[in-house]
């Protein structure tokens, strides 16, 4: 038998118990909301009470909080399907400051923020989470961590994008990503950032390997097919006027491929080279792997999402972030499946990660 499920409302009201599942499914991501998928049988305790807009968590594990988005009822089995908590961000956009307060359908320019990219996460969520200037798009119960200025510092602009999008842009860009933890103390949601450790040297080095038992098996694909290396970016102004600016011209031949990306609101070098450098895409490296827990490398004790570990096959070896867990409960067992990323080699080189899946 898997762990119990808990089942509650929006204001930490516990509704009821579910302590028999046929499967749950959870994906938790760094950079963006992560999902999930419950399924349980027609009259089991506490199946009659999933509903939309409440949340479950596993007994004793804060960190899989889940937001229920869909709720489907057949002859045998009710499925609830959702994001995890931090979906609730996916409810937003972002919908910068207005020039002019007098009038509230005109004036709207661009959000802009340079700073540390967890500076960069909380400005976006207060904006349109905890602080909106809009008080009716303000997210009940739901309060911004502190900032410790981690990451990298980069210059960002958001004008009714996604705030997810935004979000997990930062994330790809830095490393440092993003999450929702209840606080039951005080009956509350905590917005933050959410930073790996370095688990590539030390007593506390994680490795996936087939030499310490955590990879049984490995398929390994280099694939350049959406390769894209030299990008021209077009800003503010029409054409012979439109500034345009370029980036990844060193690039010649047959090696050389472009794109071009419209950046209509964008007047300043600077964020044409953000824009640009957002549509790099390298060749994708992906490793396909079976692998399991092992005496030196147990998930959530010895490594976690968001963490660097180091992975080697074939006599090659790279650190990776893993950015994404999926769990999948069923018939009292845990499987996982993990996918890792390389981060950013440089700040102008690449902002979109090449990808390691591995699959546990």
């Amino acid at each position: 038998m898997g762990e119990s499920l808990m089942l509650m409302n929006m204001d930490f009201v516990l509704l009821a118990e579910i302590p028999l599942y046929q499967s749950l499914i959870i994906k938790r991501e760094l950079y963006g909301p992560g999902s999930f998928k419950l399924t349980v049988k027609r009259g089991a305790p506490g199946g009659q009470m999933l509903a939309r807009d409440l949340l479950l968590f596993l007994h004793g594990r804060t960190d899989t909080m889940l937001l229920i988005e869909k709720v489907t009822r057949a002859e045998d089995s009710i499925t609830a399907d959702g994001l995890m908590l931090k979906g609730l961000a996916a409810r937003r956009i972002c919908v910068p400051p207005t020039a002019d307060s007098s009038d509230p359908y005109r004036g709207f320019g661009w959000d802009r923020f340079t700073g540390s990219a967890e500076s960069a996460i909380l400005h976006f969520a207060a904006g349109n989470l905890t602080s909106p200037e809009d008080e009716k798009r303000r997210m009940p119960r739901m309060v911004l961590a502190k900032d410790q200025g981690r990451g990298l510092a980069l210059p960002w602009q958001a004008r009714f994008d996604k705030l997810t999008d935004i979000l997990s842009s930062i994330g790809q860009a830095t490393g440092v990503g993003w999450d929702v933890l209840p606080d039951f103390k005080n009956k509350r949601f905590i917005f933050g950032a959410w930073v790996g450790r370095d688990r590539t040297e030390g007593a506390g080095r994680a490795v996936f390997s087939r030499e310490v038992g955590s990879i049984t098996s490995a398929t390994c694909t280099d694939d350049g097919s959406s390769e894209v290396g030299t990008v021209y970016a077009g800003g503010a102004g029409e054409d012979e006027n439109r500034i345009i600016y370029s980036i990844g011209n060193e690039l010649t031949g047959c090696s050389r491929r472009e794109l071009f990306t419209a950046l209509s609101g964008a007047e300043t070098v600077e964020m044409l080279t953000l824009g640009a450098q957002q549509k790099l895409n390298p060749p994708r490296l992906t490793l396909t792997a079976q692998v399991r827990d092992c005496s030196l490398c147990h998930y959530r004790t010895d490594y976690d999402v968001g963490d660097v570990v180091t992975v080697v096959d074939n006599g090659a070896q790279m650190n990776a972030r893993l950015i994404a867990m999926q769990e999948t409960h069923e018939k009292g067992q845990v499987n996982l499946s993990a996918t890792f990323g390389d981060a950013p080699i440089t700040l102008v080189s690449r902002l979109k990660q090449d990808r390691l899946q591995l699959h546990v």
